[in-house]
């Protein structure tokens, strides 16, 4: 099997941090890993206690083959969304023939365990980007809003800031967390991109 490069864009005196293309297209791929982890989990979980459960009749084993086919699928697209979000390049495992060799296909097996395993690993993922995204354009907007809020104070432990103060308070985290998000996106993006390189080659 060939070897492709499997790293993620690195780009010479390219912008960084929130400057950089790359940190939206990480994040459109972590977002999406949320939705499409659990279905894929679901689906993957789903189809192998239900082929295991029939292995003793004829129908068995046929839905085990095509479970391991639509893995297969599955890998193919997310190979392809990890090239364009990622920039990670890996190559397309030999197809097997014939049902028995389709049945110990070790390329299917990994897709099916990618199946399952992108559901926890996108549920912390998806939810981490999601909130750092929403959290930080909500602080950093909240001058804008103040106004619309029943109380639009800031309750910060035993202390409570209000007007101007709460303003600039919320502003300068929203800053902050913005300024942190991109190393945050990045080191997740690392992380997937592991999980991709691994089961999907």
């Amino acid at each position: 099997m060939t070897t492709s490069a499997t790293t993620l864009r690195r780009r010479t005196g390219a912008a960084s941090g929130l400057a950089d293309p790359d940190t939206y297209r990480r994040s459109l791929h972590l977002l999406a890993d949320l939705p499409i982890g659990l279905v894929t989990c679901g689906a993957a979980v789903g189809l192998l206690a239900l082929s295991a459960g029939l292995a003793v009749t004829l129908v068995g084993l046929p839905l085990l083959v095509l479970t391991l086919a639509a893995a297969r699928g599955l890998a193919a697209v997310e190979r392809a969304r990890a090239r364009t979000l990622l920039g990670v390049d890996v190559p397309a495992p030999a197809r097997e023939h014939g049902w028995r060799a389709r049945l110990t296909d070790a390329a299917a097996w990994r897709a099916l365990g990618y199946a399952v395993l992108l559901g926890p690993v996108g549920l912390v993922t998806g939810l981490l980007v999601l909130l750092g995204w929403t959290v930080g354009a909500a602080a950093l907007t909240f001058p804008l809003y103040a106004w619309t809020l029943s109380d639009p104070a800031l309750h910060l432990g035993g202390g409570t800031l209000s007007g101007v103060p709460a303003a600039l308070a919320a502003v300068v985290a929203g800053i902050a967390l913005l300024a942190v998000l991109p190393g945050l996106v990045r080191l997740l993006a690392r992380a997937d991109a592991l999980l991709v390189r691994t089961l999907l080659h």
